[in-house]
């Protein structure tokens, strides 16, 4: 623990952190504590790894046609440009 008391003052000060010897014993140990799941972690028998597999199948990935631009922009109710036109929604309204 002794140690790690060092640790966490250092990284204190590299932070610029102003704690006292209290929170340092405290980070100190919950420091410790962590360690400790990991070592455990590090134990843990992994076994043989299995493949994922997707409950839908997926599609294989490919180029394809689009959809016609000028024939979707027919459909919009105000274009400019060749873009959409939409109501302003930022910057509007009384900050509420």
């Amino acid at each position: 623990m002794e140690e790690t008391s060092k640790q966490v003052h250092e990284l204190a000060h590299l932070a610029r952190l102003s704690l006292t010897p209290e929170e340092e014993g405290e980070l100190a140990g919950r420091l410790e504590q962590m360690v400790g799941y990991f070592q455990a972690l590090s134990q843990v028998e992994d076994g043989e790894a299995v493949e994922a597999t997707s409950a839908v199948p997926l599609r294989p990935d490919g180029v394809a046609p689009s959809l016609d631009r000028d024939k979707l922009l027919e459909n919009a109710p105000q274009v400019r440009d060749g873009y959409v036109v939409t109501p302003r929604s930022v910057g509007e309204g009384d900050g509420a």
